[in-house]
C-alpha cells in the first residue's frame, strides 16, 4: 500500500510541474508587451547614487550575519570571484603582480620522477614557479605541500592558449612527461621520467 500511495504522490507531483510550466510562458509574454516595460522614466544620477547607497547600507544582526553564513559558499560570496570584478573605473579589480601569483592546476595521469629522484604520484596539483639563483623550477603542490619539483627552461611555446595564466601537461613520448607553465612574466617547460608500471 505504501509503495502504491508513493507512486501515486510521484506521478502527481511529475505532471503537475508540466502543466505549470505553460502558464508562466504566456505570462512572461504578456508581461514583456505591458507598457511598463516601453515607458521607461530615466534615472537621475542622485536617485542612482541615493539606491545604491541603501543596498550598501546593512545592519548586520544576529539574523543576517546567520544568513550570510549559510550562504558563503555562493558564487556571488566568494572573495577571489570579487578580487576580478571591475570597480568601475575600467580596470581590472586584480592587479598584474595578482595573476602572477596564481597558480593553475594539472592532472598527472600517472606517476613521475622528479629532477631529484622523488616520485610524484598521479593526482591533481597546482602548479608554481620559482626561480632561485638561475635555477628555475617547477613545483607541483597540494595545498602547501610540496610533492615534487622539475627543472625548467625557458620557452616560447604559448601559442595554443588563450589564458594568461595557465599549465599545460604532454606526453611527447611513452618515457617522458613535458609540463608547460606560463604567467605574464614567464614561460618555462620541463621534462619529467614517467614511472613505468612493474
Amino acid at each position: 500500500m505504501k509503495k502504491l500511495l508513493a507512486t501515486f504522490f510521484v506521478i502527481l507531483f511529475f505532471n503537475s510541474a508540466i502543466f505549470a510550466a505553460d502558464d508562466i510562458l504566456d505570462l512572461d509574454m504578456d508581461l514583456i508587451d505591458s507598457p511598463s516595460f516601453s515607458n521607461r522614466k530615466a534615472v537621475t544620477q542622485e536617485q542612482f547614487d541615493k539606491a545604491i547607497e541603501q543596498k550598501q547600507q546593512k545592519n548586520k544582526g544576529l539574523i543576517l550575519k546567520f544568513r550570510d553564513w549559510l550562504n558563503r559558499n555562493k558564487p556571488e560570496n566568494d572573495p577571489v570571484l570579487k578580487s576580478f570584478e571591475s570597480d568601475g573605473s575600467g580596470e581590472l579589480g586584480m592587479s598584474a603582480h595578482d595573476f602572477s601569483n596564481i597558480k593553475p592546476n594539472i592532472v598527472l595521469s600517472t606517476d613521475i620522477i622528479d629532477s631529484f629522484g622523488k616520485v610524484v604520484p598521479k593526482g591533481h596539483y597546482q602548479v608554481s614557479f620559482f626561480d632561485k639563483d638561475n635555477a628555475k623550477l617547477i613545483n607541483f603542490m597540494q595545498g602547501n605541500t610540496t610533492y615534487g619539483s622539475i627543472r625548467a627552461i625557458d620557452t616560447t611555446d604559448n601559442s595554443t592558449t588563450n589564458s594568461i595564466v595557465y599549465a599545460r601537461i604532454s606526453y611527447p613520448s611513452a618515457d617522458v612527461a613535458r609540463i608547460i607553465f606560463s604567467n605574464l612574466d614567464v614561460c618555462v617547460e620541463g621534462f619529467a621520467r614517467i614511472v613505468k608500471p612493474i
